[in-house]
């Protein structure tokens, strides 16, 4: 249930707490390979929509996590921290949350070589403000990340998230609720829908994309893909990968957008989710408009047999790090690379690899000894 605008604090939901776990896990791998490899530059995360930093039965909220994710980069990076300094932007246009999350983050001040900024404003405003304050992030390639997080389906234009994703180093998670545009869809004039939607997408390509006759559950995930493929028309943008998060009984809870220019984003936020996940607790949603199917980290035979279909008939390069096979199994899997797909497949016959390493075993996809993989094409069932 949503908190009242009102409302200082309130209960946070079990996958609420999942997300900031998920948040903290990503920054530290973020802050630390940056940290360690990014000579000089200067690191900024920005939390868009802060809140007051703490739950009525959980201690602390995105902004404690994300320093906290800071302090242990620093901490563990010491004498190879190469960047310059790590700037922590917290945005929060309520008043009385944004007292609060002043005074919980307080302590991390403290810390040598972390820069903290809070604006009591609006999301827009607030970047505005911090692009003045703090403008390299924003004006060349220093690494930018951006967790979008508001209160319902609207605060967050396109324009501005397209913004965002302009410089060479920056990537977004977003907080995308596809419940409330469906909604506002339904809701039409009396929403003001065609203004707000326009914003949410940046254009009215959803006048197309959205038909009122559809079932809502099917309105809201068409209006998550079309989120999607807006994101990945940004310029370079080749990395997004939509989940939603269930609760243990399977029920939806909200769906999380990631989008990066680079893939070793993507293999981090999946490793953070993964992570998570160990326990059995949380799991993980493709973001599929017909057939929405659960991810597991530890399965990969399903996803060997849609790779196979992607590829079917093909030969396809797999000597650059960002081949097609492996954006592929980034982009479309749970897996961080299809290596353990493409097993499956050559064990069932239904690849040939392309090798000069006379040497390689069958089942074995070290980097350089591979040149190609042949997908072959089916004449009978799969038998996995």
């Amino acid at each position: 249930m949503s908190a009242r605008q009102t409302d200082i604090t309130w209960k946070a939901e079990p996958h609420t707490i999942a997300k900031i776990k998920v948040l903290e896990a990503y920054l530290v791998a973020y802050f630390q390979i940056l940290g360690t490899s990014k000579s000089n530059q200067t690191l900024l995360y920005v939390d868009g929509f802060a809140g007051p930093d703490e739950y009525k039965n959980f201690p602390h909220g995105s902004p404690s996590a994300a320093l906290s994710a800071a302090r242990e980069a620093l901490h563990n990076s010491q004498d190879r921290w190469v960047a310059g300094k790590l700037h922590c932007a917290f945005i929060e246009s309520i008043p009385k949350r944004f007292e609060n999350m002043v005074r919980k983050i307080e302590p991390f001040h403290q810390i040598s070589g972390l820069c903290i900024h809070t604006y009591n404003t609006d999301f827009v405003n607030g970047l505005a403000k911090l692009r003045s304050d703090v403008p390299a992030p924003f004006a060349k390639a220093d690494p930018l990340f951006v967790f979008i997080d508001p209160f319902g389906a609207t605060g967050a234009p396109f324009d501005t998230v397209r913004d965002l994703l302009t410089s060479d180093c920056s990537e977004i998670l977003i907080n995308l609720d596809a419940d409330g545009i469906g909604r506002i869809f339904q809701a039409k004039e009396s929403a003001n829908h065609d203004t707000l939607l326009t914003a949410i997408y940046g254009d009215r390509a959803w006048t197309s994309w959205f038909d009122k006759t559809e079932p809502f559950p099917l309105l809201c995930r068409r209006a998550l893909r079309l989120y999607t493929e807006k994101l990945k028309s940004i310029a370079d943008v080749r990395y997004v990968f939509a989940f939603e998060m269930q609760s243990s009984s399977g029920a939806l809870n909200y769906f999380l957008v990631f989008a990066s220019k680079h893939p070793l984003g993507l293999v981090k936020m999946k490793e953070a989710m993964k992570r998570i996940d160990q326990d059995g607790s949380y799991r993980f949603s493709d973001a599929d408009v017909s057939q929405p199917s659960l991810l597991r980290f530890d399965d990969p035979a399903p996803y060997a047999r849609e790779l196979h279909k992607q590829f079917e008939g093909r030969s396809v390069n797999y000597e650059s790090l960002d081949n097609e096979i492996t954006n592929y199994a980034l982009n479309d899997t749970p897996f961080r690379n299809a290596k353990q797909m493409l097993v499956i497949l050559e064990k069932q016959g239904l690849i040939q690899v392309k090798t000069e390493n006379v040497k390689r075993r069958k089942g074995t996809f070290k980097e350089g000894d591979v040149r190609a993989v042949e997908f072959l094409r089916v004449t009978q069932a799969f038998q996995f």
